[in-house]
């Protein structure tokens, strides 16, 4: 093979049930919610949290790490969205794998991509699927929550439709003797700025008007015009960076950040103040379903922070170290939860 695969299996609990999956109908392309986290450091978190969420397989410049058995369920896409069904007949989690990718920070994107678009074409292979057909990202199946991997995708100017091509070349050659490590093409050339065009501009500008930057003239047309310029200098001027209306590293980073802090508000809030036992209203619920979601059962969605939202709190903070377990909700405890969210799936 062209790429190694490592087999680290963690333990069984929340992440990896040993429940037997149902065929390998399709794969699910996913992109870590944490940039700059290596696979062995996602397999860390999953092995020693045990959170209800999981995923397959985790890849990054060095690993292509699989943390559960292929043969087995992991939890990666949620039971109530209705695209996995529509599309494939099924629940993701009962007979799809999912895939990470892990990128930022010190991760080299290029080695960590050809890794991850081979193996895509090694499961395609494995298990008789069709790139164009049985592969689906994990924004498709929840549009509403995620973004994964196209966020991760656009930072280096990688749209889906390069992705497949790249895997459906890759799978086509990879019948070569002795197989051939990815050729992939070329990503989108960076920074993109007045007048060019492409699917790369589209994304950039469905997130613009997503963010609160509307283009009401032209829309996402895939061309970038006067609009799409002055949507991107009010974009950078909003949140400090350098105001030259051209898209480059550090503009796409924001962006992508700002995407996913939008996903996470959107379905479950966190007060941005600090809360305690006696207190009650709206910001009390808003904490008590992140609690709830998060399996921290406070009982009752109530508004009232008695005993068992105290407990609860406790209990989660509990889990971290650099928490202080007294049961009140501050800055720092919200910091940990929202990192929490965006690793359940």
């Amino acid at each position: 093979m062209a790429y190694e695969i490592t087999r680290d299996y963690i333990h069984l609990g929340n992440a990896r049930s040993g429940q037997r999956l149902q065929g390998v109908k399709f794969i699910v392309s996913h992109a870590t919610g944490n940039p700059g986290s290596t696979a062995y450091a996602n397999r860390h978190y999953f092995d020693t949290r045990q959170p209800s969420a999981s995923a397959h397989t985790f890849i990054d410049d060095k690993y292509i790490l699989e943390i559960i058995p292929l043969d087995e369920k992991a939890w990666h896409v949620l039971y109530n969205k209705p695209t996995d069904n529509d599309l494939f007949g099924v629940d993701a989690n009962d007979a799809a794998i999912g895939v990470e990718l892990c990128y930022g920070g010190n991760i080299d994107f290029n080695e960590a991509y050809k890794r991850y678009v081979w193996y895509h074409a090694y499961l395609c292979k494995t298990f008789g699927l069709d790139p164009a057909r049985h592969i689906v990202s994990h924004h498709t199946l929840d549009p509403e929550r995620r973004s994964d991997p196209f966020d991760a995708f656009r930072l280096y100017g990688v749209t889906w439709d390069h992705f497949i091509n790249d895997v459906i070349k890759t799978l086509k050659a990879s019948n070569q003797s002795p197989p051939q490590a990815p050729q992939v093409e070329d990503p989108a050339r960076l920074p993109l700025k007045l007048g060019d065009k492409g699917d790369f501009v589209k994304e950039i500008q469905k997130d613009l008007i997503r963010v609160g930057f509307p283009l009401p003239r032209y829309g996402a047309d895939g061309v970038f015009g006067e609009e799409t310029e002055s949507a991107v200098l009010a974009f950078q001027k909003r949140y400090g960076l350098h105001v030259d209306g051209i898209v480059g590293r550090e503009t796409l980073a924001k962006l992508s950040e700002v995407i996913k802090q939008k996903l996470d508000q959107e379905e479950f809030p966190l007060p941005n103040k600090t809360l305690k036992l006696g207190d009650k209203g709206e910001d009390v619920k808003m904490l008590q379903r992140a609690l709830k979601h998060l399996n921290f059962d406070p009982q009752l969605i109530d508004g009232i922070y008695g005993k068992n939202t105290e407990d609860a709190v406790r209990r989660f903070q509990s889990m971290y170290a650099a928490l202080k377990d007294d049961g009140i909700y501050g800055p720092n405890t919200r910091k940990f939860m929202l990192m929490e969210l965006q690793q359940k799936k």
